[in-house]
C-alpha cells in the first residue's frame, strides 16, 4: 500500500477526524480499526514513507498503538527504527485514548517483551514498559493491566532499577471499569513485587506486599495467595524475627488454606521466634522442611533466616556481656569453636557494625580476636528519637489504615471480582494456571543467600 492510494487516505483521515473527540474514538474508530487486516498496519510506502509519519503518537494514541501492536509483533528482534517509535509512543501517548483500548495495550506489552526475549536485553521491554504505565495511570497510585507484566519482567531478568518507583507507589485506586484490572492482576502484581522487594532485601516492603496478595478479599483461596502466604512467612522472619499476623480481614478460606497447605512454613516460623532454641536446633528444624522449600524455591530465602538468626543471637550477648572473643559467640550461637566458625562470625559481627544494629570494636592482640560491646551513643532521651518513635507509630498507623482502606474498595467491586476469580483461576489474559507463569517456581535459588551477603 503506498501513500498515494486512496484506501491509504481514507484511512489516516478517519484516523484524524476521529482522535479529536474521545466518543468517536471508541465508538467508531475503534469498530474501524478492529474491521482492518492486519497487513494494513505493517504496510509501508514504496517510496519508504511510513504511514504513522503521518499521525502524532500524542494526538492519535488509539490508532497509533494499533500500528506499534501488530509491528511489534511481527518483529522478530531489535530494529532501532521500530523502538524510535516505541519510544515516542510511551513517553508522549493520550493515556485516556489508550485505556480504551487496553486489550492491544496489554498485547503491545506483551510483544514488546518478546523482542526483549529473542534480543536477550530485557531493558528493551521494561524501560519502555515503567514510562508507559505511567502514562496509562490517570493517578500515581493506580493499578494497570500492565503492572503484573512489568513486574514479572523485571523479576525474571534481575533488573528491578527502573521498577522500584512505581513500586514504591502504593496501589491505592483500583477501578476495574476505567483500567479493565481484575483479582488476578492484584494477586500477581503484588506477589511479584513482594519478590523484587526481596530480592532487594527490603524485607519489611516485602512483607507489606506479599500480605497485600495474602489478605485480598476472597470467596476460594487463590494458589498466588498461597505462595505469597509462604513467601510472606520468610520474609517476616527476616525483617522482624517472628512469625507475620494475618489482618483480621484476611478471607477465612484464605485462613483454613494457609493452615492446611503451609504447615512446615508455619511450624519453621514458630521454632525460629523461641528465644529459647539454639542456631544448631534452627538449622535442624529447616532441614526437616528443606525438600519442601526447595520445592517450592523457596530454600535460598530460608537460608537466609539462618544468618538472620545469628545476628539476633549476637545482638542478644550484647545485652549481657561487655567483651568476648570471636571464639566464643561462635560456640554461644551454635556454630562451634573451630577457626573457620570464628572467621564466619567476625564477617557477620563486622556487617553488623557496618550497618548500626550492634555498636562494637573488635580487636586482634588476642588471638582469634576479641569483641568489646559498646553502648549506644543515642541515649534515646532526646527529641530526635521521640520523632523518630512518633514518625514509626504514624506509619504503622497509615499502613494499617491502607490495608482497610484497600480491602472495603475491592470488597464494594463485584465486576472485579466477576472477571478475575473464577473458583479455580481459570486462565485468562494470557495467564495461565502453570507455576511458572506464575513465578512460584522462579524462587530464591538464584537470589542472594547468606554466603553472598557477607
Amino acid at each position: 500500500m503506498s501513500p498515494n492510494d486512496h484506501t491509504y487516505d481514507e484511512i489516516i483521515a478517519k484516523i484524524v477526524s476521529c482522535s479529536t473527540d474521545l466518543t468517536a474514538v471508541t465508538k467508531t474508530l475503534g469498530p474501524y480499526l478492529n474491521n482492518l487486516q492486519e497487513n494494513i498496519f505493517l504496510a509501508r510506502a514504496h517510496g519508504q514513507s511510513d504511514p504513522l509519519d503521518a499521525l502524532s503518537p500524542e494526538n492519535h494514541s488509539f490508532a497509533y498503538l494499533y500500528f506499534l501492536l501488530y509491528r511489534c509483533k511481527a518483529s522478530h528482534g531489535f530494529h532501532p527504527a521500530l523502538m524510535e517509535k516505541v519510544w515516542a509512543f510511551v513517553n508522549t501517548c493520550d493515556g485516556e485514548q489508550v485505556r480504551h483500548a487496553s486489550e492491544k495495550a496489554l498485547s503491545f506489552a506483551e510483544a514488546l517483551v518478546k523482542i526483549a526475549t529473542e534480543s536477550q536485553q530485557p531493558i528493551i521491554a521494561i524501560r519502555p514498559l515503567a514510562a508507559f504505565i505511567q502514562r496509562l495511570q490517570a493517578t500515581p497510585g493506580q493499578l494497570t493491566i500492565l503492572h503484573p507484566l512489568l513486574a514479572k519482567t523485571c523479576l525474571l531478568a534481575q533488573a528491578c532499577k527502573d521498577i522500584l518507583p512505581i513500586l514504591d507507589n502504593d496501589i491505592s485506586d483500583v477501578d476495574p471499569k476505567l483500567t479493565h484490572v481484575n483479582y488476578r492482576d492484584f494477586l500477581l502484581y503484588h506477589y511479584y513485587g513482594g519478590m523484587i522487594y526481596a530480592y532487594q532485601k527490603n524485607f519489611e516492603r516485602a512483607v507489606e506486599f506479599f500480605r497485600l496478595a495474602v489478605s485480598a478479599p476472597a470467596e476460594v483461596a487463590s494458589a498466588i495467595q498461597i505462595e505469597a502466604y509462604k513467601k510472606m512467612v520468610l520474609t517476616s522472619l527476616l525483617q522482624n524475627g517472628r512469625l507475620p499476623l494475618l489482618p483480621k480481614y484476611t478471607a477465612s478460606s484464605v485462613q483454613r488454606a494457609v493452615k492446611s497447605h503451609c504447615g512446615p512454613y508455619n511450624d519453621f516460623a514458630t521454632s525460629y521466634e523461641k528465644k529459647t532454641n539454639s542456631a544448631a536446633s534452627i538449622r535442624n528444624d529447616l532441614e526437616k522442611v528443606k525438600g519442601i522449600m526447595v520445592r517450592d524455591r523457596n530454600y535460598g530465602l530460608a537460608k537466609q533466616c539462618l544468618e538472620a538468626f545469628h545476628r539476633r543471637k549476637i545482638q542478644d550477648l550484647t545485652r549481657t556481656y561487655l567483651t568476648l572473643s570471636v571464639q566464643d559467640i561462635a560456640s554461644n550461637i551454635g556454630l562451634g569453636s573451630d577457626s573457620e566458625a570464628a572467621k564466619h562470625v567476625e564477617g557477620i559481627i563486622v556487617k553488623m557494625i557496618e550497618a548500626g544494629t550492634i555498636f562494637a570494636t573488635i580487636s586482634h592482640e588476642h588471638a582469634g580476636g576479641m569483641v568489646s560491646f559498646l553502648d549506644d551513643p543515642n541515649h534515646h532521651d532526646n527529641t530526635i528519637t521521640m520523632d523518630m518513635i512518633n514518625e514509626q507509630i504514624q506509619k504503622a498507623t497509615e499502613i494499617t489504615a491502607k490495608f482497610v482502606k484497600m480491602d472495603q474498595t475491592i470488597s464494594s467491586m463485584p465486576q472485579f471480582f466477576n472477571k478475575g476469580q473464577q473458583g479455580s483461576f481459570m486462565p485468562e489474559r494470557g495467564f495461565s494456571l502453570e507455576d511458572s507463569d506464575y513465578g512460584m517456581q522462579m524462587g530464591y535459588e538464584a537470589y542472594p543467600d547468606e554466603e553472598s551477603y557477607l
